[in-house]
């Protein structure tokens, strides 16, 4: 009697749960399955259904990529002003934001470090920073070029005086065409 009452009792369970999943309209698929039917509505107006649009899937399809170049000549030019400052270095930093409308966005990034040269209170710094970027959205992307000058670039050395200039960005543009070589001047006071 006991077995009879616990086979009713499931297939009761069985019965209702059946019913209770045709109500929804869900379907349990397991995880490598994907559900079927169309999204939509009925308008009981014009007796038609809608489709709604249907979302990309971006993790299904890479990004297209095309390759970009170019160079961005960065010249500095340094009025020394604090006493005891010889050895001087320049930094220069290009970053590229790529794909940022699409939704998965990249940052590329380029450097270049030079010492400057001349003597006194007049230094240059000519720094270039050549890039080849593998980009999504060129057209839509842009690209900021900063620098820095400094006695103790990156914290190398410890004996003072210290003293460093940042300027970040020096310029902000769209990714240039192809082949473009984007030229830049900046005036620093150390």
């Amino acid at each position: 009697m006991k077995i009879s009452k616990l086979l009713i009792c499931i297939s009761c369970f069985l019965t209702v749960l059946a019913a209770a999943n045709g109500q929804t309209g869900s379907v349990h698929t397991r995880s490598d399955q994907t559900q079927s039917g169309i999204l939509g509505y009925f308008n009981p107006r014009t007796r038609t259904f809608h489709p709604l649009a249907q979302a990309a899937d971006s993790s299904s399809a890479p990004l297209a990529l095309t390759t970009f170049t170019g160079t961005i000549k960065l010249t500095l030019t340094i009025t020394v002003k604090s006493a005891g400052i010889t050895k001087i270095n320049c930094f220069a930093l290009v970053d590229a934001e790529d794909a940022v409308l699409l939704g998965s966005p990249r940052s590329i990034s380029e450097f270049d470090i030079v010492a400057a040269t001349g003597t006194g209170t007049t230094r240059t710094c000519t720094l270039s920073v050549p890039y080849s970027w593998s980009l999504a959205t060129q057209s839509s992307d842009t690209m900021t070029t900063s620098y820095e000058v400094s006695n103790n670039l990156l914290l190398l050395t410890t004996a003072p005086p210290d003293r460093t200039s940042v300027l970040v960005p020096v310029d902000t543009r769209k990714i240039p065409a192809n082949g473009t070589i984007t030229t830049l001047t900046a005036n620093v006071t150390m």
